[in-house]
């Protein structure tokens, strides 16, 4: 027995050997608890050094140093430096002190006292850490094993004192037990100790905390944790080989409730040991180290939960918080970009989305054989797990904002986010260069939120967000970015020049959001259309490979390979429809873009206040249109700040209008408005686009707004009443040249929403006055708006007619091929036909829309359509169209099926009609129409009648004015022809040089010095503001009028007109005279 105990000895002092401890001798190392003298054995101190002992020690007991044998040394905790206070029993007196026997019975109660709390407490730590001193006893009342520590026992016999535990042997019973478990696991079974220990002192009353129970709890609590500690930072001290993960990770994702989790009280002692002790802080912090580094390999189709668990978990303890912020992981200075969601601490946490590939299948399997209500049902399950993680993810960042020591670390992190993501609008985005599209929108969603406290609805703290942010070492990077109306140079001689200060929070939060929404959201946005693409070419793909299965069907090898390669197109094919499915379930999150919309809301008002300095909106209404003077700050903030709104709101109109308030689109109107009619603030004419872009979703109908979310703001409200139609008109002109390879179509798209919002807006009388207004004070801008509708109306109804004279022909020699037609001649007329109905349907659109304004326009301003610069191009335009409609070769423009492409000839020939009317009364258009020596046909008038009457198009009073201007025309017609033969030969000096016709009102040109006429010069002028004959820069404003060239002029049309009145009238030939005579 004795050799065996020798043995056991040897080997728990070898392992305190290793803390740097000095083997204790036997009778130190059994001590019973009782009173002592000197400093019981223990690995850790007594947090109270003034507490009395529990029992009294024998004299001879050896009191071994503490420095040497205490494990806990090697923690950084420093043992008691003074023995605690000695309890003293006395000998039993001789006789009662005060003859009732009074001292005999205390005497006897102290003795019970603590012979009762040595069973209590033998009991107790038996129960506690589930210790047994008896080798018969394997399990307690409940069958919970206990364990047999021989090695105490024998030390405790070897005293000679009770076989009980207390907290004097409690580390070395710990160290037994923990070192020969079955199953090898100090560290689970310590845990559960910590449970068993904390339940029960937690459970101590209030009033107990005097008493030698709690005190005697209170330390077998402290032992317990030192032991976990050393469990997870040195396996070795208990024979066991240490971990190559931190120990403690399992552990943090385990329930707290259960034996093996770490619970709060688990982290509330650590954080009480900080300050002594380092090791507890980087164990704690190396394991949620390691548990972010595995969640990193995890996707929300694992078990993800617990480890966003045990982060909130312990961001809830500020000592731990800001441990974390001083990892290196939390905030790597050479982290790569496509890294930072994986190998930063908090990365992985805000990498999981359901946008992920693999995720997004598990929601969406076989997406094509799915009805709208499966994939309705997968998106709402699919938000409302994200929406979950999300609030989550939330809490864990406002933990990291709402401590002041880590408040700064978390914007850095964020930062960093924004910064390394730029490539991320750029036009080819490599997904391996740049951080995912799921983790970008967590990030963008969690600042939206963290907004949220200062976004009030009254602005009162829109004036903490610092102006000059971006001037003062900001967070964010804008040095590569295009600035709203300044070049690259000016930019960085303004950023140059720093400012002084501090940036105060609301400022960091909100540049850092906004650039998280161009980074983020708006850019997930745009690479969703680029799969959409994506995933159309691949159909397409796959439509040409199904067709080859033929060629292999021979080859058993080819035939595999075939099979494997249309097997990996197919799985790509249902991964990218699953993927555009999750991505957009998660944009159309009603809650997310609502809190975004919020935000833009807060960076409209600050924009304007800033193009309005000053003025104090919105306490003061905006008046446009702006200071010519542009605000610097404003100038060279980069162009995102408009893009992210632009952006934002396109899609929430589009897809989501429900959701915008009537306050949000007072604000959104007026900073369309406001940007529309000073353009000039603006440089990037997409972004301006993008402004009518937002006008036009927002008058398409909804239910129960049948003008749609903004038809109602526009059609009546104050400020869009008096700027809206000239916002609307001035960029019509503008966008006519935007800059790119296709802004000759872009205009045309444009020019589209901007018909659509001016119907809208129309049946109000106040904008019909305001356009006779703008006739009437700003000419020159109205006829160049009036040239450019005319121009488009002349181009998209040539290429229509165009196109239907292409489809007209094929489809007649599709119905009867030639017999010399093969197949493939056969398939080259389909796809010709087939772009020709395109090209028809898509010019159709626009030529509706744009002969329906004509039609308005010409209905409320029949002056100024009949103003010399504009009434010829009206009327050749008319013509030309009228001869096509009614004319010989009308028939090219049957075609199968018309109204797919939106063609329906006769409402086309009643609007065109329409416009002759409205300018009936108007002499200088019926002389127009009439000098028309290419398109106007009196027979044409005639034909049109008839197919009117036909078919009912006009009513009776119409079609009797339409006769009467027929004949007007026809009799200007005649007496123009009469002049011009009355004129005879004009002198060329005379002519206008581009038109051939005898001038009216000469001008010279400055510089090619060239005499033309004023109307003809105008008019080129409005299309091209270049001389026509030496290319030089021209205004209209620089033409010299050539006085003596009109005075020769109207010398000669005198000269002529008087020859004619003095010339005997002409005497018909009537034959031969009558004879008279009788």
């Amino acid at each position: 027995m004795a050799d065996s105990q020798s043995d056991a000895d040897k080997i728990r002092m070898k392992r305190l050997a290793k803390l740097g401890g000095q083997p204790t001798t036997n009778s130190s190392s059994s001590t019973s608890f009782v009173p002592a003298a000197s400093p019981p054995l223990s690995s850790t101190p007594n947090p109270e050094e003034t507490q009395p002992p529990l029992a009294q020690a024998p004299e001879d007991s050896k009191t071994p140093e503490p420095s040497k044998n205490n494990p806990f040394s090697q923690l950084g905790m420093k043992p008691d430096s003074k023995p605690p206070p000695r309890i003293n029993i006395k000998p039993k007196p001789t006789s009662p002190q005060n003859g009732d026997g009074t001292s005999e019975a205390r005497s006897r109660s102290q003795v019970g006292n603590i012979q009762s709390l040595a069973t209590w407490e033998d009991r107790t730590l038996r129960s506690v850490f589930r210790l047994s001193l008896d080798p018969g006893t394997t399990s307690d009342a409940h069958g919970h094993q206990l364990f047999y520590i021989p090695g105490v026992k024998a030390d405790l016999e070897e005293e000679g004192g009770a076989v009980q535990l207390c907290t004097d042997i409690l580390d070395q019973a710990i160290l037994e037990a923990a070192s020969n478990l079955p199953e090898g696991k100090p560290l689970d079974y310590l845990l559960g100790c910590w449970k068993r220990v904390s339940r029960m002192f937690r459970g101590m009353r209030s009033g107990d905390k005097d008493s030698l129970r709690f005190r005697a709890l209170k330390e077998a609590r402290r032992i317990c944790f030192s032991y976990c500690i050393f469990a997870a930072t040195m396996p070795d001290m208990f024979g066991q080989e240490p971990s190559p993960v931190n120990p403690l990770t399992e552990h943090l994702l385990v329930d707290s409730e259960n034996d093996r989790g770490i619970c709060h009280d688990f982290l509330n002692e650590a954080v009480s040991r900080f300050d002594e002790d380092d090791s507890v802080k980087e164990a704690l912090v190396g394991a949620m180290e390691q548990l972010s580094r595995q969640l990193a390999m995890l996707s929300m189709n694992d078990d993800y939960k617990p480890y966003v668990m045990a982060m909130r978990n312990f961001v809830r303890y500020q000592p731990l918080l800001v441990a974390l912020t001083q990892s290196p992981m939390f905030l790597p200075s050479d982290v790569p970009v496509h890294d930072i969601e994986s190998k930063t601490l908090l990365g992985p946490f805000f990498h999981l989305s359901p946008m992920q590939g693999e995720v997004a299948l598990n929601y969406f399997s076989s997406p094509k054989t799915r009805d709208k209500a499966y994939i309705a049902n997968s998106q709402m399950a699919l938000r409302m797990t994200l929406q979950t993680h999300q609030d989550e993810l939330f809490d864990i960042a406002n933990c990291f904002l709402k401590t002041k020591d880590s408040r700064e670390k978390i914007l850095d992190w964020f930062a960093l986010v924004v910064n390394a993501n730029h490539k991320r609008r750029a036009i080819q985005v490599d997904p391996k260069a740049v951080s995912s599209d799921g983790f970008m929108v967590n990030i963008t969603v969690i600042l939206d939120r963290l907004c949220g406290p200062f976004m009030d609805a009254t602005f009162s703290r829109i004036d903490r967000i610092d102006v000059e942010y971006l001037r003062r070492h900001p967070r964010v990077r804008i040095d590569d970015e295009t600035k709203i109306n300044a070049d690259q140079h000016a930019s960085d001689r303004f950023y140059a020049e720093t400012v002084g200060g501090s940036n105060n929070f609301i400022t960091e939060i909100f540049f850092l959001t906004v650039a998280a929404h161009y980074y983020g959201t708006e850019a997930t946005n745009t690479m969703l259309s680029q799969l959409q693409r994506d995933v159309k070419w691949m159909e397409k793909q796959l439509e040409k490979w199904e067709v080859e299965r033929h060629k292999f069907a021979q080859n058993p090898a080819q035939l595999a390979v075939y099979e494997a390669h249309l097997k990996k197109l197919k799985d790509q094919l249902e991964k990218g429809h699953c993927t555009i499915l999750a991505i957009q379930g998660v944009l159309l999150d009603e809650d997310s873009q609502r809190r975004s919309m919020q935000f833009m809301r807060y960076v409209i008002v600050w924009l304007l206040r800033l193009v309005s300095p000053g003025l104090d909106f919105p306490t003061k209404p905006l008046q446009l249109p702006l200071n010519e003077d542009q605000s610097e700050v404003f100038k060279y903030l980069p162009e995102y700040f408009v893009e992210d709104i632009v952006d934002n709101f396109k899609f929430i109109t589009r897809n989501m209008p429900h959701i915008i308030t009537p306050t949000q689109c007072d604000e959104l109107v007026m900073i369309c408005i406001t940007f529309l009619r000073s353009s000039e603030y603006i440089k990037n004419p997409y972004l301006k686009s993008g402004l009518v872009t937002i006008l036009f979703h927002g008058v398409w109908p909804v239910p129960r707004q049948a003008k749609g979310v903004l038809g109602d703001v526009l059609f009546a409200s104050d400020f869009a009443t008096k700027h809206l139609l000239h916002a609307l008109m001035k960029f019509y002109i503008e966008c006519e040249s935007t800059g790119t390879h296709t802004q000759f179509f872009d205009k045309f798209n444009i020019r589209y929403e901007i018909f659509q919002v001016i119907r809208c807006i129309w049946p109000n009388p106040i904008y019909r006055e305001n356009l006779a207004t703008e006739a009437r004070v700003n000419l020159d801008f109205f006829v160049r708006f009036v040239n450019l509708l005319l121009n488009d109306v002349t181009f998209v109804l040539d290429e229509s007619f165009t196109a239907f004279k292409q489809i007209h022909d094929l489809q007649k020699e599709l119905r009867n091929p030639p017999e010399s037609l093969d197949a493939n001649a056969r398939q080259e007329k389909e796809e010709a036909l087939s772009a020709a109905q395109g090209k028809a349907k898509s010019y159709m659109q626009l030529t509706n829309e744009t002969v329906a304004m004509l039609k308005l326009f010409t209905e409320a301003l029949e002056d100024s359509f009949t103003k010399p610069e504009i009434v010829q191009r009206l009327a050749d335009m008319l013509d030309y169209n009228l001869d096509a409609l009614v004319g010989p070769k009308n028939t090219n423009l049957k075609i199968e099926n018309g109204e797919e492409y939106g063609w329906n000839p006769k409402q086309m020939l009643s609007e065109i009609v329409d416009v002759y009317l409205n300018l009936k009364e108007k002499e200088s258009f019926q002389k127009a129409v009439a000098r028309d020596g290419r398109s106007y046909k009196p027979e044409s008038f005639t034909m049109a009648t008839t197919i009117m009457q036909r078919f009912a198009l006009k009513s009776a009073e119409q079609l009797k004015d339409w006769e009467r201007l027929a004949n007007l025309i026809q009799t200007a017609r005649e007496a123009d022809e009469q002049e011009e033969l009355d004129f005879g030969d004009v002198p060329d000096e005379f002519l206008d040089p581009l038109l051939a016709t005898l001038m009216e009102d000469p001008v010279i040109l400055p510089k090619s010095r060239v005499t033309i006429d004023r109307s003809t010069i105008r008019s080129h002028l409005l299309s091209d503001p270049n001389d026509p004959f030496n290319r030089s820069p021209l205004k209209i404003e620089e033409v010299i009028p050539d006085a003596d060239m009109k005075a020769k002029i109207e010398a000669f049309k005198a000269e002529k007109r008087g020859k004619k009145q003095a010339a005997p009238p002409a005497v018909a030939d009537e034959g031969d005279p009558m004879d008279t005579s009788a």
